[in-house]
Formats: C-alpha cells, structure tokens, sequence
C-alpha cells in the first residue's frame, strides 16, 4: 500500500479511513473467520470471499470502478460486520441516525451462532463483540464519551478478565475515562492490561497523558520514551503530524505505520489542544528522553508499595522502610546491584538493620559478595 496522502493537523478518524484503515488481513476480522464454526466450511469460504471484495474496495477507495465491492460484500455474507458498520457510518445523514443504525445491528448480530470464540471463561460472540467496539469508537469519534461504556452492555461489562479479545474494549474504556477526568477505574483497567504485559502502545500513550494531566512532566517524558522504544512508528506518525506539508513520506513498513496511527488518533481528543501538542512536539525533538535514566519514573509508577510488599524479596521490612525505598526508585530486589550499602545508608530513615533484613532475603548490593552477607548474618547470630 503507498501512502502518499499527507495528514493535515489536526488529523481526525476520517483520515484513517482515507488512508486505508488498518491492514485488514492481520485485523480483528481473521479472527472472526477462526471463530466461525469450522465444520460450515461453504460458510467460511463465502465469508472469505466477502471479505477479499471488502478488502479490495478499502484498498481502492477513490477508484470508483471499486464502488459496488461494498455492497456486494454485504450481499454475499452477513456475517461480514466490518462491512456492514462501514457502509452504515459513511452514509450522509445524521449521528443519530447512525447510532440507532449500529444498535440495530449490535442486536441482530447478536442473535448469530457464528463466529463464537473461545474466551478465558466461556464462549465469546466475537462478530457481535465486533460491533461494540465500532459502537465504542463511534461514541468516541463523536465526541459522546460518557456513551463508550453503554457500547458494551449488558453482557461485556460483567467480565473482568484480562482476555485477548477485550482489549480493545478496555483501550476504549481507557481513552474516556482519561477524556472524562474520571479515574475511578483506570488503575483497574491497567492492571487487567499488565497481564498482558507492560508494552501496550495505546496503554503507554495513555499514560503520558495521564501524567500531564496530574501535573508530573518527568514521568509522562519516561513513559513517552519507553514508548517510542516499543513502537518507533509512534515517532514517525508524530514527524508526520508536526510537518503536514510534507510533500512526501514513506515509511518501511506501511502496516505498522497505520497501527502506530490508529493508537495516536484514539487520543486525537489530547492531541488536539495546544498544551498536550506542544509537549508531543517538543519532547520528541528533545535529547531529554534519550538514554534509560528517565525510565525509572515510569517504572516506580508501574511498580506500587503494596507490589514490593507482595515480593519475596521484601519479607520483613517495614511499611515506612518499603515507602522510602519506593520514592528513591528502589522497587526490585535488581535495583539494589546498582547502589552501594553505603549510599544506601546515605537515604534518611534506612539503617543497617534494614541491610540485614534484605540480606535474609537474598537482596545483594553493588558491593556485595557472598562472603559479605554471610559475615553479616554471622554478626547478626552471634550477636
């Protein structure tokens, strides 16, 4: 796919769709296809098919030779929802009118037996899922965010699991909690996507946000820059953004380049005002986010007191001691091979009782050998 359209700032959803949306044959839909009961191998084959005119008609877009493959689409398979909701949101009327056309279809979906996968706990409709995340992301498009959780209902909001296919159930719930200022539930929806791992772009982003929003610079600047290290398409969606008349872009490879779109444009919302832009475009350009040092700030947030007192590496030492350990970055047993015992005594409130402790708990020092603890724990019986 050549991208040789330039995004003009501020960028809206609608540029996604003109450049092409997301590279559908890596996109939720193959999972959709996995999900249909493979024993209706006719039905798998048509839905396919389905797919290949839709996918042939986003690719083509402007050429209107391309226009029926929409429709045709449609009319070969009903299970093809991504097709459906695409003709529903571009058709010329009002938002109204679209979201009753989405419920609508949210409800028949519904009532499909196919396309169920298999979730952590039981079956998961996952075209009917489909559907509530457009729903998601139309609220979000339009600007209804207090809607995004209704998208969902009834049937999703009960599950608290930290399965695959929500994800983007709870990257939606992210983005308008974060839009709403409401941070009841953020924590909760963070800690469901750890599960997964700690390197989720949209997560990531998010928190860069969140930290502007509460006032702490130098943790936003470390969780931007552990995430142009996951993702450096991030970078080049925001060298794109801060040079819109750039007659040409390329990028070496068109599909992650339209990921890394997708995960900025949810938070096209920040983006849009000028003190959360000028931030993006000056932190990028800055050599203040090169290097690990700032990483530590992120890392003490994603790393809580009630975590270190859940480690083994902790037993025993004290609420206040694990509070000042927090605040000066030391939050695993790894972090203490870079500071000495004597810097370590150096952070008021810390003793030598508070070594000894660690050491019981196989905690070493930069200066530390085996001869050293066992010596100190020695002292510690003797005495």
């Amino acid at each position: 796919m050549n991208n040789k359209k330039i995004i003009e700032f501020p960028v809206n959803k609608k540029d996604i769709q003109e450049l092409g949306i997301k590279h559908i044959e890596t996109s939720s839909l193959i999972m959709a296809i996995v999900g249909l009961n493979s024993h209706l191998k006719r039905l798998n084959l048509i839905f396919k098919e389905s797919m290949r005119l839709f996918t042939e008609f986003i690719e083509n877009i402007d050429d209107p030779n391309y226009a029926m493959y929409i429709e045709d689409a449609i009319a070969l398979c009903k299970y093809n929802v991504d097709a459906r909701v695409w003709k529903i949101v571009s058709k010329d009327c009002t938002e109204y009118e679209i979201e009753l056309a989405l419920l609508r279809l949210k409800d028949e979906v519904y009532t499909f037996e196919e396309g169920y996968v298999e979730g952590k706990l039981f079956p998961i409709n996952y075209l009917h899922l489909i559907v509530c995340h457009h729903l998601a992301e139309f609220y979000l498009g339009n600007k209804l965010y207090s809607k995004v959780w209704d998208a969902y209902k009834p049937f999703y909001m009960a599950l608290d699991m930290a399965d695959e296919v929500l994800v983007p159930m709870y990257h939606n719930f992210i983005v308008a909690s974060l839009i709403l200022n409401d941070f009841t539930m953020l924590n909760h929806y963070y800690k469901l996507m750890n599960k997964r791992g700690k390197n989720d772009d949209v997560v990531l982003l998010s928190k860069v946000f969140y930290h502007l929003m509460q006032g702490e610079e130098k943790e936003a600047v470390a969780f931007y820059n552990k995430l142009i290290k996951n993702n450096k398409y991030i970078s080049d969606v925001l060298d794109r953004i801060a040079n819109p008349k750039l007659i040409e872009f390329s990028t070496d490879d068109d599909c992650k380049y339209l990921d890394a779109l997708n995960t900025v444009i949810k938070f096209d919302y920040f983006i849009n005002k000028e003190y959360y832009f000028d931030f993006l475009m000056h932190v990028r350009e800055s050599e203040y986010v090169i290097g690990d040092e700032l990483d530590k700030y992120a890392d003490r947030k994603e790393i809580t007191v009630a975590d270190m007192k859940r480690d083994r590496s902790f037993m025993a030492i004290r609420d206040t001691e694990l509070k000042i350990m927090h605040e000066n970055f030391l939050l695993t047993k790894e972090d203490f091979l870079k500071i000495t015992k004597s810097e370590f005594l150096k952070i008021k409130g810390l003793g030598k009782g508070t070594i000894r402790n660690l050491h019981l708990n196989g905690v070493m020092f930069a200066d530390d050998s085996e001869f050293d603890i066992q010596m100190d724990l020695m002292e510690d019986d003797l005495w």
